[in-house]
């Protein structure tokens, strides 16, 4: 199949190589001034394109130093969801007859809105969840390339719909994709703009209306994308805003008899549980699911070590691990596996731990209090039954007093079989185990519920071409030094998994991905 270009939004790289890098920053740290001074505000829901208040409400803080107030923001509940649908059942005949060229404009404009903001939306972003200045930014070009891809492919293929000839004398036939109605969309913290951005957009693009809860702890992001999106012309009640809590928003949702499918990012447990509801509830309508990894990498003894060492250090510890892609098991060719745990260790500890605006900062703060117990859990659990051999401490002293930040932690003598080599942690936390060659590597990397990402270092193409053909993950990568098994783009890497980690195995930023919110209809006149 020919191949399709597409240019992603790649703001540091295009500073880079445009040499200035300078500029990247000062423009990122005027935006967080900008970004400060407006902090502390509250924020209704979005219901119908109107404010709508609650009795109720929910504070959220910068994760980094949790003396500064995000914002207030209404906590909504069953009445609320109950009003959002309604206005979103009330908009969808009129929005799925907005003709295919007047919505690819919406969301190229709502696009264009974003580039022209994108530093103080990256700002906003690494002040609510605590992602750094680049990867803020790449959480930013990604949610550009989802509304830029999909309403371009929206375009191409012509709405979905064909004309498809007359099979018989006097029979005219069509052939259409047509939306399902309300659309629930649940978004997670780790990549607050991206995947609220491409899980709603994907479902409005295609003609659905939507009801969003983003998540709790990053409410901010989510509102200034739906003011952008009212910018850009979107008509009222095509995307309703419900912030709160899971069981207070997000079960009323799923639940609801007028939602047809739902779009969710998220833990295993959750989103098995809303397809749970769907079948028990009788639903027809799709859960479009990404549902985390435990993200396995093989190390040949033919592999660059350095590289190797590059790629395991930027997967596993960027954004403390807070990724559902995060590199979070290695299988190192015993031969060099001495070689690649010293280095890991040493270049580890090099790391920097701080505040997500700080220009040097690697590691970030943890997002909750739950996830930092449940670091304290898993490190507790490593000292006894294996060795930690940097890392496992809560980092409090100084600047760190008021934040949740932890130390990167590398273990080793965990058995492969043990739950701290099986299960998804979602902190900055990676297991070594050694293995004698590929065929053993690829054998435990399969041996998982989970088949999300997964990464390869070798430089015998032998072993690559086996690799690719026999590893049980949806994105894979051999040799990547930026990261073993994060950082995907939109169209060059479609993003999704098989087994437990998805449930259609249509991938996010894919050339199959839209049609998951649609229909098919055959329509047959005879004249």
């Amino acid at each position: 199949m020919q191949s399709r270009e597409y240019d992603n939004e790649l703001t540091y790289l295009t500073h880079d190589q445009a040499d200035s890098v300078a500029a990247f920053h000062r423009a990122y740290e005027d935006a967080v001034e900008s970004v400060r001074a407006d902090l502390g505000q509250s924020h209704p829901l979005l219901i119908d394109g109107e404010d709508a208040e609650t009795d109720d409400s929910f504070t959220v803080y910068n994760p980094g130093d949790r003396t500064v107030e995000i914002g207030e923001f209404a906590a909504g509940g069953e009445a609320d969801v109950d009003a959002a649908v309604s206005a979103a059942t009330a908009a969808s005949s009129s929005w799925e007859a907005t003709d295919v060229d007047a919505r690819v404009e919406i969301f190229q404009d709502a696009a264009e809105i974003m580039r022209d903001r994108k530093f103080e939306l990256a700002a906003a972003l690494s002040l609510e969840n605590g992602k750094n200045r680049t990867e803020a930014m790449a959480d930013v070009d990604e949610a550009i390339d989802f509304l830029d891809f999909y309403a371009g492919e929206l375009e191409r293929a012509g709405g979905y719909e064909f004309d498809t000839g007359e099979p018989t004398p006097g029979q005219h036939t069509t052939n259409l994709l047509r939306p399902y109605g309300v659309f629930g969309v649940i978004s997670p913290f780790n990549f607050p703009m991206a995947l609220f951005v491409g899980m709603a957009s994907g479902a409005m693009i295609a003609g659905n209306t939507v009801v969003a809860k983003p998540a709790s702890t990053t409410p901010l992001t989510a509102h200034l994308f739906v003011d952008v999106l009212h910018e850009a012309g979107l008509p009222d009640g095509v995307i309703n805003l419900v912030t709160g809590g899971g069981s207070d928003v997000g079960q009323p949702l799923v639940e609801h008899e007028d939602v047809h499918g739902v779009a969710f990012t998220g833990s295993r447990n959750v989103g098995t549980r809303i397809q749970e509801t769907f079948m028990e509830l009788g639903k027809r309508g799709p859960v479009i699911a990404e549902l985390g990894g435990k993200n396995p990498v093989i190390v040949s003894d033919t592999a660059d070590v350095d590289d190797a060492v590059s790629g395991v250090k930027n997967g596993a510890f960027s954004f403390s691990g807070q990724k559902c892609s995060a590199t979070s098991r290695v299988y190192v060719h015993e031969d060099v596996i001495d070689e690649f745990t010293d280095k890991l260790v040493a270049q580890t500890e090099e790391l920097t731990i701080g505040q997500a605006t700080e220009r040097e900062t690697f590691v970030s703060p943890l997002i909750d209090d739950s996830a930092l117990e449940y670091y304290q859990e898993i490190t507790e659990q490593a000292r006894e039954d294996g060795t930690v051999l940097t890392g496992g401490n809560v980092v409090t002293d100084g600047e760190y007093a008021d934040g949740r930040f932890v130390e990167p932690t590398v273990v080793t003598d965990i058995p492969h079989e043990h739950d701290l080599a099986r299960e998804e942690h979602f902190l900055p936390f990676v297991t070594i185990h050694p293995i004698s060659d590929l065929e053993e590597g690829i054998e435990k990397s399969n041996d998982s519920e989970y088949g999300l990402c997964a990464g390869l270092f070798s430089q015998d193409d032998e072993e690559i071409d086996r690799w690719f053909d026999e590893v049980e993950s949806g994105m894979t990568y051999v040799n990547r030094t930026q990261s073993a098994t994060t950082g995907a783009l939109v169209q060059a890497q479609p993003f999704g998994g098989w087994k437990f980690s998805g449930t259609t195995g249509k991938f996010a930023g894919g050339y199959w991905y839209l049609q998951q919110f649609m229909r098919e209809q055959s329509r047959t006149r005879v004249e």
